[in-house]
């Protein structure tokens, strides 16, 4: 059994509505699973229903039972990634995680890069190295940072997911004017052929594009943590290409912001942190950053908390009572009036002054008049009514 590959043939599943067991044969040109029983007492099992994961167990171990019996287990001791099966006339029928049962049988086993797929790109990728021309350099050393985020979404089209990517870019970070690219909802198309030939994925690249701005890149993966992507230009008139290697990371957002925002209330709309620690500014250095001031002096982190958040920020003077509770904000100018999603960070730079604002962060949903106000000051991140602000 060590060192053999089965692909799936049929699946049955249980239907409550109609009190039935269903039947669907495998695979299908969107919907496939295979399993991996290595040599060495390792396993993978991978359903793919479009470009993701529909179940999963990446590392796991196998074992066979004398009965036949096949169990196949998680290596980090998940009962829940646990599955059992057993062998019978030649076929491997196994029951997944969520209770339906695949039949499987015995095929060739693929190339070199064969045990990865379009569905491993999902997460959050940082790069780290990078090669143009010849020439070997680390990114970060180079004043560089570029993440790539990639995301699946439902398609009715094609019954299955869909998988996207957003491209951040970031050059001359080591000096004052830093210079920013961003590529969202970049499409995917699975090429069947090597990025570039030395590399142990022998079997499949993928390009990344975008119609209406041109945008063009192509990767692959080489291990299910590492990620070569190129782009092709040209520089004198002669074609060209730059490669990085990205490795993944846990999330978009690093841990100490996560942290962060772990214990806040329910109903926060915007968390904002003055002057972050270095670990979340290097982690998001990526991010252009919006100049609310010339030379502003720090930099202010907002990440919106609701669906839909709409952020001001205004010059002008705040209206107090006689108790210093502050009234309303009397505007002399909109410097920046955008819409923040949920878990999307954004930067500022500004002086944060002594005493006596003079700028102003109006919030709300998107569906209220009503706005929330921070004036800017030095003081300690307070809560607002409403539960609107929270800082570390």
């Amino acid at each position: 059994m060590g060192g053999t590959y089965w692909t799936a043939v049929q699946h049955e599943s249980y239907n409550d509505l109609f009190d039935r067991t269903e039947v669907s044969q495998m695979p299908t040109e969107r919907w496939w699973a295979d399993l991996f029983l290595n040599e060495d007492g390792t396993a993978q099992f991978r359903e793919v229903l479009g470009d993701s994961f529909n179940s999963y167990l990446g590392s796991g171990t196998w074992w066979l039972g004398a009965d036949h019996t096949l169990r196949l287990t998680s290596s980090d001791g998940d009962e829940d990634g646990e599955m059992n099966g057993r062998i019978e006339d030649g076929r491997i029928i196994l029951e997944s995680f969520y209770g339906d049962r695949f039949y499987f049988e015995k095929a060739e086993r693929p190339g070199p890069g064969g045990e990865l797929c379009i569905a491993n790109l999902h997460g959050t990728w940082h790069m780290t190295t990078g090669e143009v021309e010849g020439w070997s350099y680390n990114a970060r050393e180079e004043g560089l940072a570029s993440t790539l985020v990639f995301e699946s979404r439902w398609s009715d089209a094609i019954e299955g997911y869909v998988l996207s990517a957003d491209y951040y870019f970031a050059d001359f970070l080591d000096t004052d004017e830093p210079e920013y690219r961003q590529e969202a909802e970049l499409r995917t198309e699975l090429l069947e052929e090597p990025l570039f030939h030395g590399l142990s994925n022998e079997l499949w690249s993928v390009r990344l594009f975008h119609d209406d701005t041109g945008a063009e890149f192509f990767l692959t993966l080489t291990d299910p943590d590492t990620l070569y992507l190129q782009e092709h230009y040209e520089t004198d008139g002669a074609p060209a290409v730059r490669t990085a290697v990205y490795q993944r990371v846990d999330a978009f957002l690093p841990e100490t912001l996560q942290t962060a925002l772990y214990e806040e209330p329910s109903d926060c709309l915007t968390f904002y942190w003055p002057n972050p620690p270095d670990d979340v500014s290097a982690w998001l250095e990526v991010l252009p950053v919006t100049k609310l001031e010339p030379d502003g002096l720090d930099r202010l982190l907002v990440v919106g908390r609701w669906y839909e958040t709409q952020i001001r920020f205004c010059t002008g003077e705040p209206l107090w009572d006689d108790s210093r509770r502050l009234l309303d904000w009397v505007t002399d100018e909109i410097l920046y009036d955008e819409t923040l999603n949920i878990d999307e960070p954004r930067w500022f730079s500004l002086t944060i002054p002594e005493g006596v604002p003079n700028l102003c962060l109006h919030i709300k949903r998107s569906w209220e008049d009503f706005w929330y106000l921070w004036p800017i000051t030095d003081t300690n991140g307070y809560l607002v009514d409403g539960w609107t602000f929270l800082t570390p």
